[in-house]
């Protein structure tokens, strides 16, 4: 049997753990349909990632702009090679994409309206594959609107030319219709992280820290504590700063107003780079922050409630944790997706359709909060706690199925060993 040859551009193993969490679940479900498959992964930490991942089936190349451009460039070059029949030799990164099987490209969000800035790097993604016939099939992700004339023409010249488009929502899935794509190439899917298994996860990182939080979780817990995992946003806080919204504040108000002994509140990144001062993909800071906030704010024995977690978490430690709580805070999609996933009632701050589109599955949508200062009803969210998990978990089973189809997909298709 032929080695099969998956290429995947779109997620990383450092930085944003919801990321990690979808290339994670779509390596370990293709692990569990193939028996003889190897990976060619595109990631922004290339070396990082590949310093955290000790798997010999797994290559890392660099997907940052610049190298997408010279991969572009390189493959152009072998493409009009060809024009005069001559076998263009690609080696790295440029075979990878223009001689895997397939390309999977699982970003969050792609070819959209008010993320004109990001269009080059999205066609980029997918132009070397599709210019030497390599399928493309874009697992479930955001895509539209496509109002602007620009984004608009492009979308649909590069959307077309894909195998296949798992829409990441109803309003995605009729942004693509409205664009003209062709029915058939068109499946509305719940989000890869619905699919995730522990098991799945790559890296190892921090794990004695972790074990060591996770048993003074327990230890909490056991005295009769109700457990508030928090997870902040990089990028919330940014918004609400242009929105002259203190997002670090609106936490503190929100702890001062739950101001109970039985309370113990654990704030964690979703999205990490420990020892990185650059924000992007980088909740530590805002950690930080809001820590600093609360110490001058609260009173000693209330803070002392607070367990902080300002070190690296892969995604089978933030499972490890969510899981562990009775309410779910956060303003990171993938976030609310592993509380919905492990059944923990979960209450969002963040701006866009995603959050709601994804609540209202489990008909939680009344626990999703915009930019403006939210009044978030703690108590009796934990008070009817369990109530909630319960709604939640009626509805997974479902959610995870809708999930699964993507794989199932790539199971039955008959794509070509090159």
């Amino acid at each position: 049997m032929m080695t099969k040859r998956f290429a995947i551009i779109g997620g990383s193993i450092w930085g944003n753990r919801g990321a990690a969490a979808m290339l994670e679940t779509t390596i370990g479900r293709l692990r569990e349909l193939f028996t003889d498959i190897q990976f060619a992964v595109f990631t922004p930490y290339p070396l990082k990632d590949k310093m955290l991942v000790n798997d010999t089936q797994i290559e890392f190349f660099d997907s940052r702009p610049i190298a997408l451009i010279q991969y572009f460039l390189q493959a152009l070059g072998g493409w009009l090679y060809t024009r005069f029949g001559r076998k263009p030799k690609f080696s790295g990164a440029v075979h990878a994409l223009t001689r895997s099987d397939i390309l999977l490209d699982i970003g969050g969000i792609t070819f959209a309206d008010g993320r004109f800035i990001f269009l080059p790097y999205n066609i980029l993604s997918i132009w070397p594959s599709i210019m030497f016939g390599v399928p493309v099939v874009k697992l479930s992700q955001a895509a539209g609107s496509f109002r602007n004339p620009i984004i608009r023409i492009l979308s649909k010249l590069f959307l077309s030319r894909c195998t296949h488009f798992f829409a990441r929502g109803e309003r995605t899935f009729d942004f693509l219709r409205e664009l003209g794509l062709d029915p058939e190439k068109l499946t509305l899917a719940a989000d890869i992280a619905f699919c995730y298994k522990s098991e799945y996860c790559l890296s190892s990182e921090n794990s004695a820290a972790v074990s060591q939080l996770c048993s003074h979780i327990e230890d909490a817990a056991g005295k009769g504590q109700k457990i508030v995992a928090i997870s902040p946003s990089i990028l919330v806080l940014e918004q609400m700063k242009k929105r002259r919204i203190d997002y670090i504040q609106l936490f503190v108000d929100l702890a001062k107003k739950i101001n109970q002994k039985n309370v113990t509140f654990v704030v964690f990144p979703n999205a990490s780079r420990e020892g990185s001062r650059k924000t992007r993909n980088n909740d530590l800071h805002v950690i930080e922050l809001l820590r600093d906030e609360a110490e001058i704010q609260l009173p000693s024995p209330f803070y002392k409630q607070f367990i902080w977690v300002t070190f690296d978490v892969n995604t089978c430690g933030i499972e490890e944790i969510i899981k562990r709580s009775n309410v779910l805070i956060t303003s990171r999609f993938h976030a609310m997706v592993f509380g919905l996933r492990l059944g923990i009632p979960t209450v969002v701050i963040g701006w866009g359709h995603k959050y709601r589109e994804v609540m209202r599955k489990f008909g939680q949508d009344i626990y999703v909060f915009g930019l403006e200062t939210p009044d978030i009803e703690l108590c009796k969210i934990l008070d009817k706690s369990e109530v909630i998990a319960n709604e939640i978990r009626s509805a997974l089973v479902d959610e995870k199925a809708s999930s699964n189809k993507q794989f199932e997909f790539l199971a039955r298709s008959n794509f070509e060993v090159r």
